[in-house]
């Protein structure tokens, strides 16, 4: 049976032999109150399975303020104990903020995080078993 995460996306989601869970956080644009809203939704989601999970997130296209980014590294806190490999898609100066954010945050482990322009490649990534 297929099955939707709050944002919109199917999980798990079947990619090239493995399965991850997609999280739809893109075309948010300046909507910060909604954003903010699909976050708590896929936050309680997540937290209330059993399941461990590889993530995907999409932020094409919302625009990453900064209390848009703590917000974004306060709910990747939140669900961590659930992430074996998180991959997250953006444009290149989103992708910087979050990876200095990352990095200061020290909330994964090395190898458990993606970041990228492309979402193909950080698919594939996380259905690989090579970084655990």
């Amino acid at each position: 049976m297929l099955a939707k995460s709050p944002s919109g996306a199917l999980s798990p989601y079947y990619y090239k032999g493995g399965y991850f869970h997609g999280i739809h956080y893109g075309s948010y644009f300046n909507d910060m109150d909604a954003l903010f809203t699909m976050m708590e939704k896929e936050e309680q989601f997540i937290l209330n399975s059993p399941q461990m999970r590889r993530i995907l997130i999409d932020l094409y296209e919302t625009k990453l303020t900064k209390p848009a980014l703590q917000k974004m590294i306060q709910h990747i806190e939140q669900i961590s104990p659930r992430i074996i490999k998180l991959a997250i898609a953006s444009d290149k100066k989103s992708l910087s903020s979050i990876h200095r954010a990352m990095k200061k945050a020290s909330i994964l482990g090395t190898g458990q995080l993606y970041l990228g322009t492309d979402m193909e490649d950080g698919k594939t990534w996380l259905v690989s078993d090579s970084n655990l």
